[in-house]
């Protein structure tokens, strides 16, 4: 049998070129995900805790503006996030709050709902991250913040599996498994995002 590709590789790369990475990357703690999920995508922001383990770093990418006083944040389909994940606007303006439900019926946006508003307006080019702890405005800090980016994928039904981390080089932005803003991909100056 013969099997043909028009790329001339078995799948999609976003990473482009590498230039420095982690020597030995990281493993990953498979808990932070959905429980539906038993993959995590090369290219995913990754951050490490203070015991070594790397985590996803979790985003949602805004899908509708949201004001100042919202409680309901209109999210693009493919984040992590779970109910009792306390998120912030990636620009830590915002409190931060526990997400009360999360509504997964519409075809183009999930419904990220906190009981009392994060009291910053938000914007579609603007991202919710993951915060360590509820706050009050100004006072949130990234429960991870962004060390690195995975190399490879990473098969979340197997424990202590590591990949691959970069900290300098090239990714293919639409590649990308998670969404990004200006913010975050500033947390990681020596990454292009092309």
């Amino acid at each position: 049998m013969y099997v043909a590709t028009e790329t001339g590789t078995e799948r999609s790369m976003c990473i482009e070129q590498v230039y420095e990475d982690i020597v030995g990357g990281g493993i990953i703690d498979p808990d932070d995900f959905k429980t539906t999920t038993t993959a995590m995508g090369e290219g995913s922001f990754v951050g490490k805790d203070s015991n070594g383990i790397y985590h996803i770093v979790k985003t949602a990418l805004i899908h509708e503006n949201a004001g100042n006083t919202a409680t309901d944040y209109k999210v693009k389909k493919g984040h992590e996030f779970v109910v009792g994940d306390v998120i912030v606007d990636s620009d830590l303006a915002g409190a931060s709050k526990a997400i009360a439900s999360i509504t997964t019926t519409e075809t183009d946006y999930d419904t990220i709902t906190v009981a009392v508003t994060l009291g910053h307006a938000v914007t579609t080019a603007d991202c919710l991250i993951q915060a360590a702890s509820a706050q009050s405005a100004g006072a949130a800090t990234y429960k991870y913040t962004p060390a690195g980016i995975a190399m490879n994928a990473v098969d979340l039904t197997k424990d202590n599996l590591g990949c691959g981390i970069m900290v300098r080089g090239t990714v293919n932005e639409s590649l990308l498994p998670y969404k990004w803003d200006a913010i975050l991909k500033a947390k990681l100056p020596l990454v292009r995002f092309i």
